[in-house]
């Protein structure tokens, strides 16, 4: 369908506004680049009732990737004229970025004529390196750039920096789209900011800065840190980053930001990267401070589906790197939560923008547990998205009038060089654009209220009047009051404040209030204990945090108690994110309440951060163990999944780390494994601590004989779990966990071997896993391995990986090898790899020799013979037809063919050398996946084919031309693996040279035959 544009004029901009409208016949391409008002024709909006307008555009502004408004209703924009690579070298050097003169800019844009359109524009600062970020602090502006934080301000009035501070160093530089951005200043008075994901070690000049400024006072706000050392870093590997700008004090906090940083109106962090589009920061660093022992496998969720999972629905080609990922997020960034008040529907809504697809998606967000999911706010359709290719939404940001604004960085190429392949490297089009830049502005259709247009001026207004403006629905006020009253820390306005915190009728109000009191250094007690006590749900959250910064921040007095009292009374409210903070606030609350919340967790242990919450806070005692193992509950038969989880993570941090409770816990689950009634209990438990002691290398048998357990006891526990992994009556579940127990006992390798010899494939392979940790039994290794072609796909990793792991049982591997019994490509290249550099001289020299006479003869001798189509003129689009003829029964590229083997349509990271070797040594390395199978049936008749399936009853063979075949295993008399890849040798013998370089470059040049993506010069 084609979508029409409804063109209506503002009453007071003169704006050209583009709402949503559809017929029905598909609309031409669109010819980029367009105009500024060209491009805003092409723009389209899902709801009906919004419009878009056009707030800025070249010359004023050119390559923008973050804006800001300080407090008199300035744009502050960063523009990264230098990306990918900065400035292009002239005569034929080599362009790199180290080589690069400076290019990026940061300007400020003012609205001289009340129009809506940002016409003035003062260069603040230029040739500064790859800008990032920008946020406004005290009349100038705190900036991410190469490498560093920095603060920048006018002092001479002339519009132009002339006072540039360097406060942090040490980020990481090695890529433009990967640097420190986004700072942002936060609801706890602290500036936050992205790392960009490749980390760094920052050094903290700014504590130096303000240790030699009289009067400078470490502020209460938040979790007190110590303020470091000029010389100390702050590694931000897998971290990102916050400091206190009046203080000096920083460190890392968790979260992994790329591209992008969010809050919502209570605090609550998000971020994003390339295929995640919002994440939201669960498990603050703070915590894990407090637990350094406990292992927490993640610390943020992803609240919008990601990768895979996510759906895009550009309007234009949304060209990406990989034709996989084409309909997803492959460019998310600029994550953003609109909190303003001039789109009431939008409020607390997520916008993320994708580049490459030309469009702003919006997802409907809501509570989870302690944390958020989402929606998309539309089916089949985004938020914001264009038909005009040079779209490239980057970042958003909310405006003094409530409206939402959308920067545009408008570049013909948007994928950094780095991310492409080697044909696109140096493609002439890559700075198209570097000239222009837009900057646009949600609204609603019917304009902008009268009441808005004035925009704010807000640098004069009395600090009296600052305060008022924190109950404004509008987040752009509140922010910038609280803001401007931290930069002035003017006490005067003390008691205003805590009258808002306690008796205004905003949430928001109150808890903006709340921490603007404590950014003045005045502790907010009272405001915390009305917070924990409120029936608001969001505001008792934003207490359990409040509280628990302040008395970290500050010791509680016996007056104070009160707010230990309802903090420890929030651990049993009904709303789960309430609960679960006050159980992360776990210094707070006394040992007594152990068994209480033991019993909560239970309760919540469906929800994984509910269980890390609990595991973090250490709580314990030997009836909280009888408690959380239940052997006071004769229904442990009843025991669900989410608490066998529980009890196998809290075990496991029991063996993990030296605790008071671990002798306890070992008597407790060994009487429990050998109960017919809490079995299950006992094996989950011990199995979990037994792995948790290996990684102490403590012996589970050892540390039984230390609590009490005699030789007969002990022995039982043996004789029980064997008998339980035996016995094929008993759950799956329970034999498994069993099997994966007896890889600590070591008088259970015999019962190993005879379960790694028959049974159900997943039995068969746990079973594998635990006997290659037993001493040597090369007997069974050598069986396995002997008749390795008939064992069944879901065995084959588990008998290489338990050869593998240990020396003596690599030369059975070897020899089968050699005696043809396994192919060399049915190992895979990593455990090829492991070989070819093991610390055994002789298997490292036993397997060069294998490896590299692998290749036939004939095999070696048609590559060889083929090489010279490497270097001849090809033709991709002649190449297509030798593609249909001879490939396409198997491969799909593009709209040709099936997936019967590996798709082959993702060329870009193999070399035209690699596609040729590929086709005429196709059994080099094979997928296991793909290996091919022969199957002998009962009636003499056989067939072949890649397994892609199995079930108890039956297999199925996929076959070329996308056949299946559906096999009951009761017909099958012989199921064996050929060792090979579906693909036959010698397929270039009906492919000349001519053809066969065609032929490759249609492989490695499809995406490229309707030649709208240039490549290399």
């Amino acid at each position: 369908m084609r979508i029409c544009l409804l063109i209506v004029a503002t009453l007071w901009t003169g704006v050209v506004l583009v709402p949503l409208a559809r017929c029905a016949e598909p609309a031409a391409p669109v010819q980029s680049p367009l105009s500024p008002q060209d491009s805003l024709r092409q723009l389209v909006l899902a709801d009906d009732d919004l419009a878009v307008e056009l707030a800025a555009a070249e010359p004023e502004v050119i390559d923008p990737v973050a804006i800001k408004f300080d407090e008199d209703s300035r744009m502050w924009v960063a523009e990264m004229h230098d990306y990918p690579l900065g400035a292009l070298q002239t005569g034929g050097g080599k362009r790199t970025e180290k080589d690069a003169e400076p290019m990026s800019r940061i300007k400020i844009l003012e609205d001289a004529d009340g129009d809506g359109r940002f016409e003035k524009a003062t260069l603040f600062a230029d040739k500064l390196s790859f800008v990032t970020g920008i946020q406004p602090w005290k009349g100038g502006v705190i900036v991410t750039l190469a490498g560093k934080v920095a603060y920048m301000k006018d002092t001479d009035g002339d519009g132009k920096a002339d006072l540039d501070e360097t406060w942090f160093t040490g980020f990481a530089e090695q890529n433009a789209q990967l640097r420190a951005n986004h700072p942002t200043f936060a609801l706890d008075n602290w500036i936050y900011v992205a790392n960009g994901l490749r980390g760094g070690k920052v050094v903290n000049h700014l504590a130096a800065i303000r240790s030699q400024e009289p009067g400078v006072r470490s502020q209460e706000s938040g979790v007190k840190s110590e303020i470091p050392n000029l010389k100390s870093e702050i590694s931000l590997s897998g971290m990102d980053f916050r400091f206190n700008p009046l203080t000096g004090e920083a460190e890392a906090v968790s979260g992994n930001g790329q591209f992008g940083l969010t809050f919502d109106d209570w605090g609550n962090r998000f971020i994003c990267s390339n295929r995640n589009p919002c994440m939201h920061v669960v498990i603050e660093n703070r915590y894990l401070k407090r637990a350094p022992n406990v292992a927490i496998p993640a610390v943020v969720q992803d609240v919008a589906a990601a990768a895979e999972n996510s759906r895009i629905y550009p309007l234009t080609r949304a060209w990406t790197t990989s034709n996989l990922h084409a309909g997803q997020f492959t460019a998310a960034c600029g994550v953003f939560i609109y909190r303003g008040d001039l789109l009431p529907s939008l409020r607390g809504n997520v916008f993320t923008c994708d580049p490459t697809g030309n469009l702003v998606h919006r997802e409907i967000m809501k509570e989870k547990g302690p944390t958020f999911e989402s929606k998309p706010a539309y089916d089949g359709k985004e938020f914001l998205a264009s038909r005009d290719e040079w779209f490239r939404p980057v970042s958003m940001q909310l405006g003094p009038d409530g409206a939402l604004y959308v920067v545009d960085m408008y570049r013909a190429v948007i994928e950094h060089p780095e991310w492409v392949p080697d044909e696109l490297k140096n493609r002439p089009d890559e700075r198209l654009g570097d000239d222009r830049g837009r900057i646009y502005r949600i609204v609603p259709k019917s304009g902008v209220p009268k009441d808005r247009r004035a925009a704010p001026k807000l640098s004069k207004a009395a600090s009296g009047e600052l305060v008022n403006l924190l109950e404004r629905e509008n987040a752009w006020q509140r922010e910038t009051a609280q803001r401007l009253l931290i930069e002035r820390c003017d006490q005067a306005v003390v008691g205003q404040l805590g009258s808002i915190a306690m008796e205004s009728v905003s949430p928001y109000a109150r808890v903006e209030a709340a921490w603007t009191m404590a950014g003045l250094g005045k502790t907010p007690w009272k405001p915390a204990a009305a917070f924990l006590a409120s029936r608001n749900e969001l505001a008792r959250r934003a207490g359990v945090v409040l509280a628990d910064a302040l008395i970290v921040a500050e010791p509680v007095s016996d007056d104070r108690l009160d707010v230990v009292d309802l903090l420890a009374a929030n651990l049993t409210h009904q709303t789960p994110a309430v609960r679960f903070h006050a159980m992360q606030a776990h210094l707070l609350v006394a040992p007594p309440t152990a068994l209480a919340i033991t019993e909560l967790a239970i309760g919540d242990s469906a929800d994984p951060w509910m269980r890390r919450a609990f595991l973090l806070g250490g709580y314990g005692t030997e009836k909280s163990l009888e408690k959380l193992f239940d052997l006071r509950d004769d229904k442990i038969r009843t025991t669900g999944a989410s608490r066998l989880e529980l009890i196998r993570e809290y075990a496991l941090q029991l063996g993990s780390v030296e605790s008071p409770l671990e002798e306890a816990a070992l008597r407790v689950l060994s009487t429990a494994l050998l109960s017919e009634t809490k079995k299950t209990v006992g094996l989950v438990g011990l199995e979990a601590m037994a792995r948790g002691f290996s990684r102490r290398r403590i012996s589970l048998m050892e540390r039984l004989s230390t609590v009490g357990l005699d030789q007969e006891s002990t022995s039982q526990i043996v004789s029980a779990t064997v008998a339980t992994a035996m016995n094929t009556q008993d759950t799956e579940q329970n034999r498994l966990v069993a099997i994966g127990l007896l890889k600590f006992l070591p008088p259970s390798a015999k019962a190993l071997e005879d379960l790694a010899a028959s049974g159900d494939d997943s039995i068969r392979a746990e079973a594998i896993k635990s006997l290659a940790s037993h001493g040597e039994a090369l007997g069974t290794w050598r069986d396995l391995i002997g008749n390795y072609s008939a064992q069944p796909p879901a065995i084959r990793p588990a008998i290489f990986d338990a050869v593998l792991q240990r020396s003596e049982r690599i030369p059975l591997l070897l020899d089968a090898i050699e005696a043809g019994t396994i192919q060399p490509g049915e190992i895979d290249r990593v455990q090829t790899d492991r070989l070819l550099k093991h610390g055994d001289a002789k298997i490292r020299e036993r397997a060069e020799r294998i490896f590299g006479s692998a290749t036939p003869a004939d095999r070696q001798k048609a590559l060889e013979d083929y090489q010279s189509v490497l270097t001849m003129k090809a033709d991709a689009t002649r190449g297509k037809q030798v593609f249909a003829k001879n490939c396409a029964t198997c491969h799909k590229v593009g709209d040709i063919g099936v997936n019967v083997a590996p798709d082959i349509s993702d060329s870009r990271t193999k070399t035209p050398a690699q596609v040729l070797g590929d086709i005429i040594q196709p059994n080099r390395a094979i997928d296991a996946n793909y290996i091919a199978w022969n199957v002998l049936l009962a009636d003499g008749s056989s067939a072949s084919g890649v397994l892609s399936a199995e079930t108890g009853t039956s297999i199925t063979l996929r076959q070329p031309e996308g056949k299946t075949l559906l096999v009951s295993r009761s017909d099958i008399e012989q199921l064996k693996s050929s060792g090979l890849s579906l693909m036959p040798e010698g397929l270039e013998k009906n492919i000349p040279h001519q053809e066969m370089a065609d032929l490759i470059s249609f492989i490695k040049n499809w995406r490229y035959l309707d030649g709208l993506t240039p490549l290399n010069k």
